[in-house]
C-alpha cells in the first residue's frame, strides 16, 4: 500500500512537472515564435530613456535672448536663493525668483515624434490674491509643452510624455520657463527622451 501511494504521488508529481514545462515552453515559444514580436522586444529594450538635461547644467538666460520675453516682469528678481540644486533635483522658489527662463545644451539629439518625459512637482500654490502660474518646456525657440495653472491650487506631481514637435540637434538649447505670483516651490526632477 505504501509503495502504490508513493508511485501515485510520483506520477502526480511528474505529471505536474510536465504540465509546468509545457506551459513554460508554450510561453517562450509564443514570445519567440513571432519574429516581429522578438524584434519589437529588442527595439523596446534598445529604446531606453536618455537624459536630455542635467539639473546642475542649467543657466539663466539673458533678457535679450528670452524667447518668452513678453512674459518677463520688470524687474526680474531671481538670485541664488531662488534657483538651486537640492540633491540631483532643481528647486525654484518663487518667493525669491519671480521669473525663471533657464537653458542648457541638449545632451542628446531629439527626433520629431520622440517621447520627451518631463518629471516635476510643486507644493500648494498660494498667493495673496487669485493669480496664475505659467510653466513651459522649449526646444530652442519652439514651445514643446506649456501649462497655465490657477492659483490658489493644490500640490501636484507632474510626469508627462510629450511628443517632440521638431527635430532638435545634439547641443541645441533646451529651455525651461516658470513664473507665478506668490510664494511657491517647484522641483524639476528630470527631462529625458526616448527615441
Amino acid at each position: 500500500m505504501l509503495r502504490s501511494t508513493a508511485a501515485l504521488a510520483l506520477a502526480v508529481a511528474l505529471g505536474g512537472c510536465a504540465g509546468g514545462e509545457s506551459t513554460t515552453a508554450a510561453t517562450e515559444t509564443s514570445a519567440g515564435s513571432d519574429a516581429s514580436s522578438s524584434a519589437d522586444a529588442s527595439t523596446t529594450a534598445a529604446a531606453e530613456p536618455e537624459p536630455l538635461t542635467l539639473n546642475d547644467l542649467w543657466v539663466q538666460m539673458e533678457a535679450t535672448a528670452d524667447p518668452l520675453a513678453d512674459h518677463r516682469p520688470a524687474p526680474v528678481d531671481c538670485g541664488l536663493a531662488g534657483i538651486f540644486l537640492e540633491g540631483d533635483e532643481l528647486d525654484i522658489d518663487t518667493n525669491f525668483c519671480n521669473y525663471a527662463m533657464i537653458e542648457q545644451p541638449g545632451l542628446v539629439e531629439v527626433k520629431e515624434g520622440a517621447t520627451i518625459t518631463l518629471s516635476m512637482r510643486h507644493f500648494d500654490l498660494t498667493a495673496a490674491e487669485p493669480a496664475t502660474a505659467h510653466v513651459a518646456l522649449l526646444l530652442g525657440e519652439t514651445i514643446a509643452w506649456e501649462r497655465t495653472l490657477v492659483i490658489p491650487g493644490p500640490a501636484e506631481v507632474i510626469t508627462l510624455d510629450i511628443d517632440a514637435p521638431i527635430d532638435h540637434p545634439l547641443g541645441a538649447p533646451v529651455r525651461f520657463h516658470l513664473h507665478n505670483h506668490g510664494q511657491n516651490t517647484w522641483t524639476l526632477s528630470s527631462i529625458t527622451v526616448t527615441p
